[in-house]
């Protein structure tokens, strides 16, 4: 049952859920059930509508007839089948050619303490939060629940949420959530036309093994512009020639970075003279410092500045991708998590674009105590 729960919420996701644009009109969409929204299908007037639900989850769904009729009975007796007018219907309703039908989602993270968000700024039609580590940003996968949208429609009494972008997971910082459709495009458009600036933190390690004075200096300012692609179903970006005849979507990435400032070494520990390792050709690991960045993405592709980083042999702290992908049962670095920060946020003003508005967020513990 709960593979059946998490690959429904990819079909959703793939179907352009939360935070996308999208050309429903409004009121044709039933509400939502603790602020997620429901899975939309369309009829294709053949069957039951309990035989049209199977039949086509078994098309999208990589699991087995007899796991995808269980979950089906249960969504129909738990009442999560509805009308675009969000009334219940039953497995042996019977609807036309063309007309649509929706699928409430079950969360399996239901239960899990939400944080209460920070408003760092309000406008007209939109706020800007500050996004906690381990929050999806819209729902999805195994993240429903515990996902920032979700959280700010329970938090502010508004199920018309949407978040205008989306910052990774594990990444903290600025957030722009529109509250209710007619403000939408205006927020998405400043994205889409670059008009946001966007300015994060980040802590990376200090490069070892690349050799004596390969760490970059305080104040160095970087152009890095890499070839970039993700194929479908990876969970990582390449940054090489794409292969041919492959699923993919690519970039020409473009990101700024400058050396804020490195992080002290921890002071040597003295080992007991009997420890001391007594062969002068084998001095041991000696570790490089800490570097502190600020980034500014001229592009926005998946995992641009975490990949980036990488590639030049400066991993992100706490990153479970890159440069190594970590198993999934891996525990999550708790302090810190990835330090990846979106720091700051300007734009011009949908309703007065002379007037530049700049939203920053406090800088996370783990920022702090760089020697610039």
């Amino acid at each position: 049952m709960e593979k059946v729960v998490v690959a429904a919420a990819k079909v959703a996701n793939r179907r352009g859920t939360v935070g996308r644009r999208s050309k429903r009109r409004a009121g044709t969409r039933p509400p939502a059930r603790g602020g997620i929204d429901p899975v939309g299908f369309t009829a294709n007037g053949k069957g039951s509508l309990g035989q049209q639900l199977q039949a086509q989850l078994e098309r999208k769904l990589s699991l087995t007839a007899g796991e995808i009729a269980a979950f089906v009975s249960k969504a129909f007796a738990a009442g999560d089948v509805v009308s675009p007018l969000g009334i219940v219907l039953s497995p042996d309703s019977q609807l036309l050619e063309g007309q649509r039908y929706y699928l409430h989602r079950t969360a399996l993270d239901e239960g899990a303490p939400l944080p209460k968000l920070q408003v760092l700024w309000e406008g007209e039609g939109a706020i800007v939060v500050n996004k906690p580590a381990s929050l999806a940003t819209i729902p999805r996968g195994s993240w429903i629940t515990r996902s920032v949208v979700v959280a700010a429609r329970r938090q502010f009494h508004n199920d018309q949420i949407s978040a205008a972008h989306r910052l990774d997971r594990l990444t903290t910082g600025c957030l722009l959530l529109t509250l209710d459709p007619k403000y939408r495009a205006r927020y998405q458009q400043l994205f889409d036309r670059r008009q946001v600036k966007k300015i994060y933190l980040a802590r990376s390690r200090g490069g070892s093994g690349r050799g004596a004075g390969s760490v970059p200096q305080v104040g160095k300012h970087f152009d890095f512009q890499l070839p970039m692609f993700k194929e479908t179903g990876s969970l990582t970006v390449s940054i090489e020639v794409p292969p041919v005849g492959r699923k993919i979507t690519r970039c020409q990435s473009r990101t700024r970075g400058l050396v804020l400032g490195k992080f002290p070494l921890p002071e040597k520990t003295e080992k007991p003279e009997a420890e001391v390792d007594a062969n002068p050709d084998n001095p041991g690991y000696a570790p490089e410092a800490e570097l502190l960045w600020q980034l500014e993405p001229e592009t926005g592709f998946t995992h641009q500045l975490r990949a980036t980083l990488a590639h030049f042999g400066y991993p992100l702290v706490g990153d479970p991708l890159y440069p190594i992908v970590l198993p999934a049962d891996a525990p999550e670095n708790v302090e810190p998590q990835l330090c990846l920060h979106a720091q700051e946020l300007r734009f011009p003003d949908p309703e007065n674009p002379a007037n530049l508005i700049t939203v920053t967020a406090p800088a996370p513990s783990w920022a702090k105590g760089a020697l610039s």
